[in-house]
């Protein structure tokens, strides 16, 4: 992975963990290595855990065609293995003038 894609996904963590903050979610840990995958950020919303996959890009497109069903399913899979109550995803379009940040509850 390239120095500028590390630099993209790291921003885009940080944008979600400061929305999830602000919504009163609790991040319990992030980057979790869960068998041979990892998961984004597991986090407690009203005392149950979920995980949340983020997606960021910057550029045209959108972030959340990369959560694609088999990724989808992948991530599901893991966080089954950490008890999650439900998998959500932020997908977060980085701009010039800002990020635009879309919150898709049970994404998978």
């Amino acid at each position: 992975m390239s120095q500028q894609r590390r630099r993209v996904g790291a921003l885009g963590e940080r944008l979600a963990v400061a929305t999830l903050r602000r919504h009163g979610l609790e991040i319990v840990a992030r980057n979790v290595a869960v068998d041979r995958g990892e998961l984004d950020i597991l986090a407690r919303d009203h005392g149950r855990q979920i995980v949340v996959e983020v997606r960021t890009i910057t550029g045209s497109g959108e972030p959340s065609s990369a959560f694609d069903r088999e990724k989808a399913a992948q991530v599901a899979r893991l966080a089954r293995r950490v008890g999650a109550h439900r998998v959500d995803l932020l997908a977060i379009h980085l701009a010039p003038d800002g990020a635009e940040i879309r919150w898709v509850r049970r994404a998978a």
